[in-house]
């Protein structure tokens, strides 16, 4: 881990720019400045859980849905202990669930259900069976759902 912090990359950057300090600082600073905005992303996903969070009961847990750009949301809601992270960017639709990476947990079902209520959507279970995505910039071919929010947390819901 200490391998990967910012020092070890500045000692790696002096090794291979030594006549160099201004690409040194540069790629310092750029390293700051994206370090600065996970945090200001942190802050804003705290905030976003407290105001506009729906909490619910899977069978897995304690869980959450956020409608939101901010995609920090699904890591802090892990870190706080949040089994199923759901998070529906309101602009292009696009569907991230997450679960925490535990044996007990599978979505297969989920994705199941899914494919069943919005057939045209494109929906990706992920192999760990942790992870179920619709829609991707990475993926710019695939048809955001028709589903809400609250549709989708029927679906996890423990009943």
């Amino acid at each position: 881990m200490y391998n990967l912090s910012i020092v070890a990359a500045i000692d790696g950057w002096r090794l291979l720019y030594p006549d160099d300090p201004q690409i040194i600082v540069s790629y310092g600073m750029t390293n700051l400045d994206g370090i600065y905005k996970t945090f200001q992303n942190i802050i804003w996903a705290e905030k976003e859980i407290k105001e506009n969070a729906v909490l619910f009961d899977s069978k897995w847990g304690n869980s959450m849905g956020v409608v939101t750009a901010n995609d920090e949301i699904v890591h802090l809601g892990q870190k706080m202990g949040f089994k199923i992270v759901i998070r529906k960017d309101p602009s292009k639709g696009y569907i991230r669930i997450k679960a925490l990476p535990e044996k007990t947990i599978d979505l297969t079902d989920i994705y199941k259900k899914l494919q069943e209520k919005d057939p045209d959507a494109t929906w990706f279970l992920h192999a760990s069976r942790h992870m179920i995505l619709n829609g991707s910039s990475k993926s710019p071919e695939m048809k955001p759902t028709t589903l809400t929010m609250d549709q989708i947390i029927d679906i996890l819901k423990l009943k």
